[in-house]
């Protein structure tokens, strides 16, 4: 694999381990939260990238 391979999946999953962290985090609080901020934060992702964001 090459640098900007390597780069992007390291990216990618920094940020699969953010949402979970604050998704579970929500979650302790009250367990219905869990799943809506998850929801929340994917679609935030879908509608960043579907504008252009990287």
């Amino acid at each position: 694999m090459d640098k900007p391979k390597v780069a992007v999946l390291a990216r990618d999953a920094a940020g699969l381990f953010a949402v979970s962290s604050i998704s579970y985090g929500a979650w302790m609080v009250y367990p219905p939260a869990g799943f809506i901020v998850c929801g929340v934060l994917i679609l935030a992702g879908v509608i960043a990238i579907a504008r252009g964001g990287d």
